[in-house]
């Protein structure tokens, strides 16, 4: 796929590749080389665009930020196959990914699935690990709060049948998703930005793929992968780390960062940001960015 010359005032950094495990992976790579590697890892349904705000400030702070997006998001490859787009993919991609670009000293940042992928890698490579920052996200079972019990939307969304006909038909997320959380509003090239990487016919089978991977309870699908994730949680302690969290996100509330936080009772906050919602990078980026400059300024610098 190539950038379209529309979406470049927007987001002007040029788009690398490389092969993971067969696939391509898109990303962003940009500042100093020699710079401390920030990783920034989006969720559902977005891609790198997600830390547009993100990208410059890292860099004039004299980092190294990369964006890259998952396999089957954004400008990777777009496989139409479940099999190919569960949670250790995603984790093997992106720890080939460090791998193939020997990032060492590395920053996860992390937000809705970027946080178990994205710790699900670090975890294979602890060793060069150099902080950790996560916003609204999870790396734990047995906690499902309101919006992931309840019938409106999630489990319809994920179910065999009609969530086929929202997610594939009428494409709630993939064409609808971060719009529809916005506290201030995406203009019209920002959502367009979100939703045309999703044009293809079926090229968003990992918007409903993601959904059905969240684990309700023991035996579903990615439990196994998630309490592995939370049970070696106690590795990171030397870890320094930090929780930014919009407390108005109906998909992961206050209740998942205090869970956070009992997990990893070293990291810095929660700092709570007003005026956002579940994709807070789109409400408050240049604020939020602001804070892990900041943080990785004082702790690792």
């Amino acid at each position: 796929m190539v950038k379209p010359d529309w979406l470049a005032r927007l987001f002007p950094w040029e788009q690398k590749t490389l092969t993971v495990n067969g696939r391509v992976m898109s990303y962003i790579d940009e500042g100093d080389r020699a710079g401390r590697p920030v990783l920034l890892l989006s969720g559902n349904p977005t891609w790198g665009f997600l830390y547009r705000d993100f990208i410059a400030p890292l860099a004039a702070a004299g980092f190294r930020a990369i964006a890259p997006d998952w396999i089957g998001a954004g400008y990777s490859s777009h496989p139409r196959v479940d099999a190919a787009l569960t949670l250790a993919h995603h984790i093997a991609d992106l720890v080939s990914l460090l791998d193939q670009l020997d990032l060492r000293g590395f920053v996860i940042v992390g937000q809705d699935w970027g946080g178990p992928q994205g710790v699900g890698a670090a975890l294979q490579r602890v060793d060069r690990l150099g902080a950790l920052v996560l916003m609204n996200t999870w790396l734990f079972t047995g906690h499902v709060g309101k919006f992931h019990s309840s019938p409106r939307p999630w489990t319809t969304w994920h179910a065999p049948i009609i969530g086929q006909f929202f997610m594939k038909r009428h494409k709630v997320l993939s064409q609808h998703g971060p719009s529809a959380v916005s506290v201030r509003g995406l203009t019209a090239d920002e959502a367009r930005a979100y939703h045309h990487v999703f044009e293809e016919p079926d090229s968003d089978h990992v918007v409903l793929t993601w959904p059905r991977t969240i684990p309700m309870r023991e035996g579903d699908r990615g439990w196994a992968d998630i309490r592995n994730i939370e049970n070696r949680l106690p590795e990171l302690a030397g870890v320094p780390a930090l929780l930014l969290w919009a407390p108005a996100d109906e998909v992961f509330p206050m209740s998942y960062a205090q869970k956070l936080k009992e997990l990893l009772p070293h990291a810095e906050g929660p700092v709570e940001f007003d005026r956002a919602r579940h994709f807070l990078q789109d409400d408050r980026g240049a604020d939020l960015a602001a804070a892990i400059v900041e943080f990785l300024n004082r702790m690792l610098k």
